[in-house]
């Protein structure tokens, strides 16, 4: 999921350079590369996204871009990478994206920063991402019974025990899509 953000500074470029480094690195970024017109931070890791539920562990990709558009006159941009698992993405997932991409406005523009809020966040969407997973494995362990005991209903011979695995993974899946899109419209 890519966001991008941009809003006009006017502030001196070395201090605002520190600002924008420190912030990141609060955050828990790393700084993999700084030239003339931006910087690139790096946080978390793809094995995050396989083994974590919390979205700060996942791998995210911030590309920093400062354009002078005049003495101490800057526009910044922030391209965020955020990764995600598949196009699942749930409203509690965007909620904390949304206010990571605006926590670094922020605290760029006002000097404010709640990195707490941002980490109970994080926490809520990671205990949201586990009801998600425990409701869609319910569901989709019921559903793909159901659906296995009615094709070997039909079937002389019994469903081999591969197809019976993939039909479950796909109801399983299936399920965690449904529940994700529906509980982002309530």
């Amino acid at each position: 999921m890519k966001k991008l953000i941009g809003f006009n500074i006017k502030r001196n470029k070395k201090l605002l350079v520190s600002d924008i480094i420190k912030f990141y690195e609060v955050r828990g970024y790393t700084l993999i590369d700084a030239n003339a017109q931006g910087m690139i931070f790096h946080r978390g890791a793809l094995s995050g996204n396989l083994f974590s539920l919390n979205p700060i562990k996942w791998k995210t990709i911030v590309e920093i871009e400062i354009v002078k558009k005049e003495r101490m006159n800057y526009n910044i941009y922030a391209n965020y990478h955020f990764s995600t698992f598949l196009f699942f993405i749930s409203q509690e997932e965007n909620d904390f994206f949304n206010k990571e991409t605006a926590a670094f406005s922020k605290a760029i523009e006002k000097f404010e920063v709640n990195v707490d809020q941002l980490e109970n966040l994080a926490e809520k969407t990671s205990k949201s991402n586990l009801k998600y997973i425990i409701s869609s494995f319910s569901i989709g362990v019921l559903a793909s019974i159901l659906i296995i005991f009615s094709i070997n209903l039909l079937l002389e011979n019994q469903l081999p025990i591969v197809l019976a695995s993939v039909i479950t993974g796909g109801v399983i899946l299936l399920s965690y899509y449904l529940l994700v899109k529906l509980k982002g419209y309530r």
